[in-house]
């Protein structure tokens, strides 16, 4: 490999300072030769101070190194001509329901949009379980707020949780974004730490509402968040994203499940009916995709009648449609299953197999085998991904999907010996 490539993914300043120093060269020597303070040198190689393009043309000729640091230098983005407003929003739903709470949480976030000068830019995390209507919910309120972002609106399905079992590279979303605002692609570096210089540099002073859909980690999220205060970014998971919160102080929304009134009404609008048994308590569905999947197969077998009548065994195998696996409720939570380390698995299946809810650390130790310190730390695993919610401070409990998919999942990963206990 010659030295040229050795230093092209590099950061400027390691790779000036390894020169340098492979040269046998003081920072002081370095100031006398190319003309630049031993100061201004230092904040260079310590990442402090971004190096101009004279600098690096500079220090090539003095060091001999054809140019591999010039390549380094992070260029602004050449720029079509013309106002580059965004409008990346997916369609709208029409009949969508509820969520005033989530809502009004986000209105307040976007009033400390509204306050920030010179501050942090605003980090909402919305989180929740699976099928719960994350991405509807916030695409909805997008709509509304729309005209509150003159800039635009970016947005980008990050694929954390999906059928591709593979989460979306942070780099080939950078420059998607960055030529959607108007850079041209021969300009955009390869490395995503230049890259997200490249978007933050952009997205200086201006007013855009970025949205990062199913969201897997907060180190995917990290290279996409822009730091001009007049920005706002929303992101979605079914991950609670606990470093999001610490570092970057991200506020966080939880989706919840929907309440009875909400799951009357919601069936009420998609199924056209002036009203849907609003007093009754059903007894699965409170997942907004499970609700539309049950009335899209109303008219064949009669859905929201059978739907309360399921039992555990077969209510999964009912909520599906044709040909659509994204509308196929076992696989929807396949996708969150799938992303569990294997103890953690094995724990999902036994616990919501043979649990009463709410249930103890202590009595999931018991039934785990194991003590209440590593019993916590999977019980902790669960909550993290929405396939078990806290009942209380100390206790647990499986939502009545998630625990038919636990059953489902023994059917399916667990032998005879093993599903006997």
């Amino acid at each position: 490999m010659t030295e040229r490539q050795t230093f092209t993914n590099a950061s400027f300043g390691s790779s000036l300072r390894h020169l340098r120093t492979e040269r046998g060269l003081s920072l002081g020597d370095l100031a006398r030769l190319v003309n630049y303070s031993r100061s201004h040198l230092s904040r260079v190689e310590t990442g402090n101070k971004r190096p101009t393009e004279g600098l690096a043309r500079r220090c090539d000729e003095v060091l001999g190194a054809q140019g591999s640091l010039s390549q380094l230098v992070v260029r602004p983005p050449r720029r079509r001509r013309g106002r580059i407003s965004p409008a990346q929003l997916p369609r709208n739903i029409s009949d969508f329901t509820g969520r005033t709470d989530v809502f009004g949480e986000l209105d307040r976030m976007l009033a400390e949009v509204d306050r920030q000068h010179d501050g942090q830019a605003v980090v909402t995390l919305v989180d929740g379980a699976a099928g719960v209507g994350k991405t509807a919910t916030v695409v909805y309120w997008g709509h509304q707020v729309r005209a509150r972002f003159p800039d635009g609106v970016l947005f980008a399905d990050l694929q954390g949780f999906g059928p591709r079992g593979r989460s979306a590279d942070s780099r080939d979303v950078l420059r998607n974004f960055l030529t959607v605002l108007g850079a041209t692609g021969d300009s955009l570096p390869d490395d995503v730490q230049h890259l997200a210089a490249n978007y933050r540099s952009m997205l200086a002073g201006k007013r855009l509402l970025i949205v990062l859909d199913n969201a897997f980690s907060a180190e995917q999220v990290r290279p996409l968040l822009p730091a001009s205060p007049r920005c706002m970014t929303v992101i979605t998971s079914r991950s609670r994203l606990a470093g999001l919160v610490a570092r970057e102080g991200a506020h966080r929304v939880t989706v919840p499940y929907l309440t009875d009134a909400e799951c009357a009404e919601l069936l009420s609008r998609i199924s056209g009916l002036p009203s849907v048994r609003g007093n009754t308590r059903f007894r699965y569905p409170f997942l907004p995709l499970a609700l539309r999947i049950a009335v899209e197969r109303m008219d064949a077998v009669g859905g929201i009648e059978l739907c309360e009548q399921r039992n555990p065994d077969s209510i999964l195998t009912y909520l599906r449609t044709v040909n659509d696996e994204t509308s196929n409720m076992y696989t929807v939570l396949s996708w969150s299953y799938h992303y569990l380390q294997p103890e953690v698995a094995r724990a999902f299946r036994l616990l919501g197999t043979r649990t009463a809810d709410p249930f103890t650390v202590a009595e999931a130790a018991g039934l785990l085998r194991t003590d209440v310190v590593r019993s916590q730390k999977v019980l902790d695993s669960l909550v993290d991904i929405h396939l078990l919610e806290p009942a209380s401070s100390r206790e647990y409990r499986f939502e009545g999907m998630v625990r038919a998919f636990a059953r489902e999942c023994v059917r399916r990963h667990e032998g005879p010996v093993e599903r006997a206990g």
